[in-house]
């Protein structure tokens, strides 16, 4: 049962992506999905609260009918994979007695309290989280997550946890074609949510541009935004076009602050970067440490000062563009491959279902 359909990152990588593998395993996939693609996207582009507690309202009725929907199969089931979807504690006590082994899966740090947006709503989207994961992961037997610090919570609460970063499809994300072009595109690719990190290092990009013209800035997943003192273009994601517009980037970037909620993010934009053959600046937040070494696959940054030094450094320097960016391919192939973590996936879950009863 997934939370989002296949254009949300996080069901996309942590389900959709596994099942051609875990069907020539044989077994048989039923995905139940709670919101489809459209409805996540209209939240996304709302900042009414009125609004947002009607999709709320929606969203849990959608989340009983899949919940009870998924029992019914449950069942007949060997194994129920949940990806992020918090059951209301009747369909949870429900499933709690279901002689199918349960697997929880979640991608973020949902289950913090911290609160990234000051309104009543979010809070209250974030107090129901910070109760309903840990019950979640106390009715499943094992619980998948990202990083140390999301393995850390799980472990509290459910018996066995797997750590799976990304992971990410490096046949289909793949380094583009070499150009030989002036212009040095710096690159960014997100959501509209996340688009405010950017702000984090507006002023050495402002600067960066200043000393050195043939540098612009292309953002994937806000279109319209902009940073004024930077040729900047900006367009709305798509899954179609996302790995020809991540082969149109020089360098990939990843600012974002340092807090409760950012230590539990996956580093997933860095895997599509590195994939495809970029050198990156990233803010050392978490995961991000663990995928990229400083001075490696790119660069760390931490205050203005660095994220201009380490960009201008890049810049100035192509031989060591393809340099990083040619480690960054081989570690993603070498640590973070679909081929290599759905192996680990499918054994843990074929493991589990045939210990049932």
């Amino acid at each position: 049962m997934t939370q989002y359909g296949v254009l949300a990152a996080s069901s996309r990588t942590r389900v959709f992506q596994y099942l051609p593998y875990l069907r020539a395993l044989g077994a048989e996939c039923r995905v139940l999905t709670v919101l489809p693609d459209i409805a996540g996207s209209q939240l996304m582009v709302t900042s009414q609260s009125w609004r947002k507690l009607l999709y709320y309202a929606w969203a849990a009725w959608r989340t009983s009918l899949c919940g009870l929907r998924a029992f019914w199969y449950a069942r007949k089931s060997d194994l129920v994979l949940i990806q992020k979807v918090i059951l209301p504690a009747p369909l949870r006590w429900l499933f709690g007695r279901c002689r199918a082994p349960l697997v929880y899966d979640f991608d973020d740090a949902i289950f913090t309290t911290e609160v990234r947006r000051q309104n009543w709503l979010a809070a209250w989207k974030e107090r129901r989280n910070s109760r309903g994961v840990p019950a979640m992961l106390q009715i499943c037997q094992l619980a998948v997550v990202e990083n140390d610090y999301t393995a850390a919570f799980a472990a509290c609460h459910c018996p066995r946890t797997l750590q799976i970063t990304g992971p990410i499809d490096t046949d289909h994300y793949r380094p583009g074609p070499d150009r030989d072009r002036r212009e040095v595109v710096l690159g960014w690719i997100g959501s509209a949510s996340t688009l405010p990190y950017l702000d984090l290092i507006r002023a050495p990009l402002v600067e960066l541009a200043r000393r050195c013209p043939e540098v612009r800035l292309h953002i994937v997943g806000a279109a319209g935004a902009a940073i004024d003192g930077i040729e900047t273009a900006a367009v709305a994601w798509s899954l179609e076009d996302e790995v020809a517009q991540l082969q149109d980037f020089d360098i990939g970037l990843m600012p974002m602050p340092d807090d409760p909620w950012t230590r539990g993010k996956g580093g997933y934009k860095l895997l599509q970067y590195m994939a495809t053959g970029l050198p990156v600046v990233t803010s050392p937040v978490g995961i991000n440490q663990q995928i990229v070494d400083d001075g490696g696959q790119g660069y760390w940054a931490r205050s203005e000062e660095e994220w201009l030094e380490r960009m201008a450094a890049l810049v100035g320097d192509r031989a060591m563009r393809r340099r990083m960016g040619a480690a960054g391919r081989k570690r993603v192939e070498a640590v973070y491959a679909l081929g290599i973590q759905q192996v680990e996936l499918g054994r843990q879950l074929q493991a589990l279902a045939g210990g049932r009863a």
